[in-house]
């Protein structure tokens, strides 16, 4: 282009084109550098947010699944609990509560008899009255979709003669009883 310009006799005026082209040209390398990362290394640096994003998400899933494994040991340990306590003769013992945090109380409850402690926890858990269950969780919303459950060989309506539903802090923890006549566990 430069060249066509000389064989017309216009030099000076391709030298100012020349100029400006040269001038144009360092700016667009100086503009790159200012801003010192090419294509390259923007997708590199993109695909590692990425990655970290993935991963991320990877563990949350995996911590969840560590929390409704959880909230099943419970409901087994428990099962376990009452069924050496109906093997034995009597039997009174302290059952540790192990579970997700969020979770505050358990609840013992026969939700298809006349409620008498109407609270909170009731308001929680009376649309589980449909279920064949006596344990609860509370707040439901933490027990990542294991609320409730129906242990075997519990008294519930002994379990559940001062209060229905009878809920236990959860770092308080279960006295699981059977006298010498009992058929069944008691709850306290």
């Amino acid at each position: 282009m430069i060249f066509a310009y000389l064989e017309f006799g216009m030099e000076p005026i391709a030298r100012k084109i020349d100029k400006v082209y040269l001038f144009l040209y360092y700016m667009d390398k100086v503009g790159q550098q200012g801003i010192g990362m090419g294509f390259g290394m923007i997708f590199s640096i993109f695909l590692i947010i990425v990655f970290f994003i993935v991963a991320f998400i990877a563990i949350n899933s995996f911590l969840d699944i560590g929390d409704s494994a959880s909230v099943g040991m419970f409901y087994d340990e428990l099962q376990n609990a009452v069924d050496n306590s109906i093997r034995s003769q009597s039997s009174e013992k302290v059952f540790d509560i192990r579970l997700p945090s969020g979770i505050e109380k358990v609840c013992f409850a026969n939700l298809s008899s006349a409620i008498t402690n109407k609270g909170r926890e009731y308001d929680l858990i009376e649309m589980y009255e449909v279920y064949d269950a006596n344990v609860f969780l509370v707040p439901p919303r933490y027990a990542e979709n294991m609320a409730w459950k129906y242990i075997d060989y519990v008294n519930i309506s002994a379990t559940i003669e001062g209060a229905n539903p009878y809920c236990v802090d959860v770092d308080n923890g279960l006295l699981i009883k059977k006298s010498f006549y009992d058929k069944y566990v008691v709850i306290e």
